[in-house]
């Protein structure tokens, strides 16, 4: 799962960094992007890695837990993702680009977040009505951005139809779930 996630934030980054911007901002959020892609797998490759205050630990094995330690202080998923997102809106607007990264960025946090957690996608499953919702959110997003680009007519009055279609739909699908938990507490 660990290489899965590696080759998924490797390409993250790409996707979002071409094509490159010139100036120092758009190097800066490359460097931090990757920075934080890196320093995220470490993290989770240092999960298991034994407790600093371990007094049965030698030298270099305290070392290596304190270095684990520290890396697990920040959440560099998290600021992989934000650099990310940071790469993508200096682009011009292509609604099916940001998309795509859409997907493949919740993708990769679900897949960080059952790596962290040491769970089975399985937990996910009562998630499924909140992600199809928001998957469903995402493509009209993709959609209503992309309105602009066709010519007027009667193309965008049915987007607009549509799009209100699917936040009722997602209305939908959302309150069960969270009426739900609520009962749960």
């Amino acid at each position: 799962m660990l290489t899965l996630i590696g080759v998924l934030t490797a390409a993250l980054i790409v996707w979002a960094a071409l094509p490159g911007q010139p100036g120092a901002f758009p190097r800066i959020a490359v460097i931090c992007a990757v920075a934080g892609g890196l320093s995220s797998l470490a993290q989770l490759a240092l999960a298991g890695a034994p407790r600093s205050d371990d007094p049965v630990l030698s030298a270099t094995e305290r070392m290596i837990a304190r270095l684990a330690t520290g890396i697990q202080a920040i959440p560099w998923a998290e600021v992989m993702t934000i650099a990310v997102l940071v790469l993508e809106v200096q682009h011009r607007v292509r609604a099916w680009h940001t998309g795509l990264l859409g997907v493949a960025l919740l993708g990769y946090l679900l897949a960080v977040h059952l790596v962290e957690t040491g769970a089975r996608a399985s937990v996910l499953r009562s998630q499924l009505p909140l992600l199809a919702a928001g998957l469903g959110l995402l493509g009209l997003a993709v959609g209503a951005a992309a309105v602009p680009m066709f010519p007027l007519g009667s193309g965008s009055a049915a987007v607009r139809v549509i799009a209100v279609a699917a936040a009722v739909a997602a209305g939908v699908l959302v309150v069960p779930v969270w009426l739900r938990r609520q009962r749960e507490r």
